[in-house]
């Protein structure tokens, strides 16, 4: 996930194969999860059928091929050993993974700074891509609030160190989740908080509270994140286009997005985006052209490549574990759905392989776990 995306994909149909071969005989067809991981690949033929031979259409379809070959591992995987290794397994692979960026700020502390006032982030592992590298942190940190893999203290104190490494690593998106993970998660907890803290669950939440409002003054890079952000926004100018701004970027490539289906220039095909796409640009922008061959948004992807009606169908399908997560009282589950949904409003998250990897993981655990629990009760 780190650095191949080739490897991750020979990994995960290797796992796949190895879990039906040993486990076959507990998989369930029925099974909600596995249903629902089965509707991408159903989306993605009304996308397809308008260029069957492109390129696009097969790095689609192996990206979204990821959910039902993630989800027969999970099913045919012990609870004990997705709890005792997998998830020990993946935080520990975030904290390796962290150390690249924490190490890079205490080595190049006044760099550093200087290139969070122009809008940079910490570099990373993962392609250099910071905002998937974001996601895969604030997931490891609600890992640690919600699985009881370690006591309570150690626990603790991890998330609050992850917690730390977030708000340092100056990416908007993993602020936002992070944000989200924090307010949520006691609103749904509550009555397991006030056990756990021996009803003291209110002052705690008013300290974490308090110490996010304070982040403004106390870490320098959402002082510098922040001003760069107003700054950039007022620099946007209808008609001009400049690459060097990344707001400004994703401004203009969903504006040009927009604008092409407003046009009519809908249900191109996942082949056709790129160049309805680059034409929109071009209008928009005087003739400028663009390297980039997606919107900036997962809705406005769905919409340009098959149509509204499969736009809606997709809404459905990603916001629908929300439902599950209330059913099954799995506050996980409800707060990474609305995490991913929340980085497809900026990013089209799930159109690569380790964003669809970084979605599923989490969410099956917490659901698979859920539907086990609520079959023992």
């Amino acid at each position: 996930m780190f650095w191949s995306r080739a490897l991750m994909s020979l990994t995960q149909g290797a796992w796949c194969m190895f879990a039906i071969a040993i486990g076959w005989k507990q998989l369930s067809w029925k099974n909600p999860l596995f249903i629902w991981s089965l509707a991408p690949m159903a989306l993605w033929l009304l996308g397809a059928y308008q260029g069957p031979m492109s390129q696009a259409n097969g790095d689609l379809a192996l990206t979204w091929a990821m959910y039902p070959a993630t989800v027969l591992v999970v099913q045919t995987t012990s609870a004990e050993i997705r709890q005792n290794h997998w998830i020990k397994i993946w935080l520990a692979a975030a904290f390796v993974g962290a150390a690249y960026p924490i190490g890079y700020f205490l080595t190049h502390a006044f760099s550093a700074v200087q290139d969070y006032g122009q809008g940079k982030s910490l570099p990373t592992f993962m392609d250099t891509d910071h905002v998937r590298f974001s996601i895969f942190l604030c997931a490891s940190f609600l890992l640690l609030l919600t699985q009881p893999i370690l006591q309570k203290k150690i626990r603790f104190f991890l998330a609050a160190v992850l917690a730390i490494i977030i708000v340092f690593l100056s990416v908007r998106t993993g602020w936002a989740i992070l944000i989200l993970t924090l307010f949520l998660y006691p609103l749904l907890e509550w009555k397991q908080l006030q056990a756990i803290t021996k009803n003291k669950a209110g002052y705690l939440i008013f300290i974490v509270l308090t110490l996010m409002t304070s982040a403004y003054f106390l870490f320098p890079t959402v002082q510098q994140k922040i001003a760069y952000s107003i700054w950039e926004w007022k620099q946007f100018q209808p008609g001009q286009y400049n690459p060097t701004y990344s707001d400004g970027t994703r401004r203009a490539i969903n504006w040009a997005a927009w604008q092409a289906i407003q046009e009519g220039h809908s249900n191109a095909g996942w082949a056709g985006i790129p160049a309805t796409l680059s034409q929109s640009f071009t209008q928009l922008f005087n003739g400028q052209s663009t390297e980039f061959g997606w919107p900036f948004n997962q809705w406005l992807f769905w919409w340009m490549g098959a149509g509204w009606w499969t736009m809606i169908l997709f809404s459905g399908w990603l916001l629908y574990p929300i439902w599950q997560g209330i059913k099954l009282k799995e506050p996980g589950l409800v707060i990474w759905t609305i995490a991913i949904a929340i980085s497809c409003l900026i990013e089209t998250t799930l159109n690569y392989q380790f964003g669809a990897f970084l979605h599923l993981f989490p969410l099956a655990l917490y659901w698979q776990q859920a539907m086990e629990h609520r079959a023992s009760e």
